[in-house]
């Protein structure tokens, strides 16, 4: 059982591993819980992530700015059966703008990824499309708006943080179409460093509902 604040701060911030992940998945008390939400803002989506975490420690965390935490509340069972009409935030509108919680760092590899395909990096059309851009030309302007207002802060739909996403994974990754080996160069960030954040970013950005839904077509699954 977390004991305190702190215990869970130190479990948090503690490398990857097996126990780390057992620690952050046991109870505590709920004065526990909510000094932990109130003092470290950075642990609230882990918290709500947690199945131990009583519903008034989520009826707090539901009010949060940060969408992925509101996200992680409206599917966990505690929430659902209290508040059962508040699931299925998939099928919320992509297009409101919602607001993460994001390091500096994480908001400048963001615009940085958008910049890339500028140069060095060389988008074709159908590319531009698969990322959810009407075009090459579409990508410029959008991916320019969208990261300017994500290193502002400014708060993005769905639909705006996984084409930001998207586009920053694949321009990283591709030598073939992105950046690749001039990637360091020309942005300034290392590949670990990168890499590192963009696993982070995966895990807080939420893009649900946008796949398959707002661009992009998920193929049928065949029948059994």
């Amino acid at each position: 059982m977390i004991k305190s604040a702190d215990e869970y701060k130190r479990w948090f911030d503690a490398p990857d591993s097996t126990e780390r992940v057992r620690k952050l998945w046991e109870p505590a008390a709920v004065e526990t819980w909510l000094e932990v939400i109130e003092r470290f803002p950075e642990c609230r989506a882990e918290v709500a992530w947690n199945r131990e975490v009583p519903l008034a420690v989520l009826e707090v965390l539901r009010q949060d700015e940060d969408e992925n935490v509101r996200w992680h509340v409206r599917t966990r069972a505690t929430w659902l059966g209290e508040y059962p009409d508040d699931g299925e935030p998939w099928k919320d509108d992509p297009s409101t703008p919602i607001q993460l919680r994001l390091a500096e760092d994480e908001r400048a590899l963001l615009r940085a990824g958008l910049n890339e395909w500028g140069g060095p990096a060389r988008c074709t059309e159908e590319f531009a499309l698969a990322m959810g851009f009407e075009s090459v030309a579409d990508l410029f302007a959008n991916g320019g708006r969208i990261g300017d207002a994500i290193l502002a802060g400014v708060p993005l739909s769905r639909t705006d943080w996984t084409r930001a996403l998207l586009a920053t994974e694949v321009v990283f990754a591709s030598n073939v179409i992105g950046s690749g080996w001039d990637w360091q160069t020309t942005t300034g960030f290392d590949d670990a460093a990168t890499l590192s954040m963009l696993r982070s970013l995966q895990r807080r950005i939420v893009t649900g509902g946008v796949i398959g839904e707002v661009f992009g077509t998920r193929p049928a699954r065949p029948q059994r």
